[in-house]
């Protein structure tokens, strides 16, 4: 049997079913001794409703004017949107070209170079004053033609937990700025190819850090970087 016929088979019993309730004959119902006897609905007049309305609206009594301003909704404070801090610029490594000139120099046997592009200048370094509340690796302040140079001790810098074995020698300017490296010792400047130095991608820990001499194993300084630091007071560990 299909499923159609299916339908119509069921279709047609429930139908007979349907049929046989509605024909069955209602059962005798036994008589009442007495008859019950419904009361009927109480039904008020009209006008004995309206006059009753009339009687409950008169003893309702009207708001007042500052009853009125009570109850009044007020309206939903919306809290301002605080503005979102500006996002941390993104770290780009330095572009000096496929060839580049760099100056190499020592601090305490550690060798770095920078471009010369980003060198300041270099000058012997004379008298320092020391200033109080400055961070360990601050050497002090130099005077060289009436400029107030800010002195590095790159030493502890690098390394907060050594200090310099010998007097520094040298002073290499870090681009425009008034900050310098303390040096022990200058080993001239060579010119660069690209494919000599390992680059980096990202900051990571070390921002200052453009990338590496492969051959000579030091360090190229990203000075804007290094110059973010200083003077942020911070040394190579962030601290």
């Amino acid at each position: 049997m299909t499923q159609g016929s299916q339908f119509k088979a069921m279709d047609s019993y429930f139908q007979s079913l349907l049929s046989e309730t509605v024909a069955e004959p209602l059962a005798p119902q036994p008589e009442l001794a007495q008859p019950l006897s419904t009361p009927a609905p109480f039904a008020e007049p009209v006008v004995e409703q309206q006059t009753r309305l009339a009687d409950l609206l008169a003893q309702v009594e009207p708001l007042t004017e500052s009853q009125r301003s009570t109850q009044s909704v007020e309206p939903v404070k919306v809290q301002p949107r605080r503005p979102q801090p500006p996002a941390p610029p993104v770290w780009k490594n330095i572009e000096p070209g496929k060839e580049f000139q760099a100056l190499f120099f020592v601090v305490s046997g550690v060798t770095f170079a920078v471009p010369l592009t980003e060198l300041g200048g270099i000058h012997q370094i004379t008298k320092i004053n020391s200033l109080f509340g400055k961070p360990d690796w601050f050497a002090g302040v130099m005077t060289q033609r009436e400029s107030q140079l800010n002195v590095v001790d790159t030493t502890r810098w690098i390394m907060p937990e050594r200090t310099a074995d010998e007097p520094y020698e040298y002073l290499v300017m870090l681009g425009n700025s008034q900050w310098g490296l303390a040096c022990h010792q200058l080993n001239g400047t060579e010119l660069l190819q690209d494919s000599r130095i390992q680059w980096r991608s990202s900051a990571g820990k070390r921002p200052w850090l453009a990338g590496m001499v492969k051959d000579k194993m030091c360090a190229l300084l990203h000075v804007q970087e290094l110059l973010a630091l200083l003077v942020k007071g911070v040394n190579i560990d962030g601290c």
